[in-house]
């Protein structure tokens, strides 16, 4: 009979307390009768989360009751809010004082909570890890100009998922992880069928500008500096792109195209879109097709780049128990955590001993190895930079992107002109 990792993880755990609990002759220990020795103060950790829906929360838990077995001095108490509403709320409650002891840390909010001073600097604990455990790239993603405010609990990325029968029935072969930029609009041009004036199936459903500008080695700031590079040359190379695939190649919908169509991939009408782990159990249970993954395609000779999704935790400034807010933070991003956390919330681990178990997430499609090597090759990088103005500005340009499509107006000067604007009214480079 084949365990899995949850099962031999809770018998490691019970073998450990029964050793605990018994002297060499097998009795139970008078210390631990008595209650005197092993006694702790009973303590309880609040965590923020997020999660949408209710089964969430439960498999969250079962996670943290894994740390409680191990850790019965300690209740945790989940504190849950909307994604949407997360970040105002979690400033709501520290302004009043009451910030749970761990917070889940959405990327956009953290420059945000650095400079209010909410979370702890974990340089110091993090320096007596081995950080080699960690997969290429991990550790930086929890570091605020330098400094350590966060573990990463999970990290992902956005593939190009593809719908294998409408491949198979146009005679095309799939993708290979190294393609490129012009195999897929090769690709993505064969799978457009169009019936006189109207596009009946497109190539490909959306290749979000984010995605995109990734692919092609740029960004709208610079992940590191916070520089513009909004009107850098291959920025602006790779918006001109994707106004052609609306406009040029018509290989992707217009806004009016997809109006009333939540998802043109599932629905059989879209041959390609964006995906994620995340997707995988959706398409296998609703797909009534064979789906399978692969990179994003490479748009600039440094390879096939994808941008880093991840969940970086921290420690509340103002905990009671910085040391027990340690050992669970240390237990969900490099501990025993890592071992359970695929199986249980289908979270992507981030210590190299785990990397595998993406095989075994639910729905996972064939080429899900694809995702282990871009976790392991370090083709995973971050897109953006931890500054505090980074959502205003990103949907400043989204808006000027999808206004430039939908007039098919020439790009770069409009470009050039938003780059700099967001320099001035930001007060970046």
């Amino acid at each position: 009979m084949r365990l899995s990792k949850k099962a031999l993880y809770s018998l490691v755990l019970m073998g450990a307390v029964t050793l605990v609990g018994c002297n060499d002759n097998g009795e139970s220990s008078a210390e631990d009768q008595t209650g005197n020795s092993n006694s702790e103060e009973e303590i309880t950790l609040r965590v923020m989360t997020w999660n949408d829906n209710p089964e969430g929360n439960r498999a969250e838990q079962e996670v943290f009751d894994a740390f409680t077995e191990e850790n019965p001095h300690i209740t945790i108490e989940q504190v849950s809010a909307t994604y949407g509403e997360y970040n105002e709320r979690v400033l709501t409650m520290a302004a009043g004082g009451n910030l749970p002891d761990l917070i889940w840390v959405q990327p956009a909010g953290f420059a945000t909570f650095v400079n209010n001073g909410l979370i702890m600097d974990l340089s110091e604990q993090v320096d007596n890890l081995d950080l080699d455990e960690l997969q290429p790239g991990v550790i930086e993603l929890g570091q605020v100009d330098g400094t350590q405010y966060g573990m990463i609990r999970d990290r992902s990325t956005v593939q190009m998922g593809y719908n294998k029968d409408l491949f198979d029935e146009a005679g095309i072969d799939y993708p290979e992880d190294d393609w490129t930029m012009e195999e897929f609009l090769e690709i993505a041009q064969q799978l457009t069928v169009v019936e006189g004036d109207r596009t009946t199936q497109f190539g490909i459903e959306n290749f979000y500008l984010k995605e995109l500008l990734t692919a092609y080695g740029t960004n709208i700031l610079d992940p590191e500096t916070a520089e513009v590079t909004l009107d850098d040359p291959v920025t602006i190379e790779a918006i001109e792109f994707s106004q052609a695939l609306i406009n040029e190649y018509n290989v992707q919908p217009t806004g009016a195209q997809q109006e009333g169509l939540s998802n043109l991939f599932l629905s059989g009408v879209a041959a390609m879109r964006m995906t994620g782990p995340w997707d995988w159990v959706e398409y296998e249970t609703n797909a009534d097709f064979d789906f399978d993954v692969v990179p994003l395609p490479a748009g600039s000779d440094q390879g096939n780049l994808s941008p880093a999704a991840f969940l970086p935790i921290s420690i509340s400034e103002n905990t009671d128990y910085p040391e027990e807010a340690w050992e669970l933070l240390e237990f969900l991003t490099y501990g025993g955590g890592q071992d359970i956390q695929a199986e249980i919330t289908s979270a992507v681990p981030v210590v190299n001993r785990a990397t595998d178990d993406v095989l075994s997430l639910a729905g996972a499609p064939d080429n899900a190895v694809s995702l282990v090597n871009q976790l392991e090759d370090g083709s995973i990088v971050p897109n953006t930079p931890y500054h505090p103005d980074v959502p205003e500005i990103e949907n400043r340009v989204t808006s000027v992107v999808e206004t430039l499509n939908l007039n098919n107006t020439p790009v770069e000067e409009p470009i050039q002109t938003l780059a700099d604007e967001i320099r001035s009214d930001f007060d970046v480079e």
